[in-house]
């Protein structure tokens, strides 16, 4: 049984690794309010910024100015 002890010994070490940081949210550049039309969730990648936004239900989020005409595009959108 010493080899499940040791497996298990290096994998309790391996998940005490010091935990990192989440990373600061995007900084928007000339930020722009737009208005989630649909009835569920949804997140979406910019195309431009590649920044990932979560909308809510049916609600307003600010998004980089160069993500807004492709978000637009979709109809989902105002």
């Amino acid at each position: 049984m010493s080899c499940c002890g040791r497996r298990r010994q290096a994998w309790r070490q391996a998940g005490s690794a010091p935990q990192t940081r989440p990373s600061p949210p995007p900084v928007l550049q000339n930020p722009t309010v737009l208005s989630y039309q649909g009835d569920s969730s949804l997140v979406i990648k910019g195309s431009v910024t590649g920044f990932t936004y979560l909308f809510a239900a049916r609600g307003e989020l600010a998004v980089d100015a160069r993500d807004a005409p492709a978000l637009q595009a979709t109809n989902l959108f105002r």
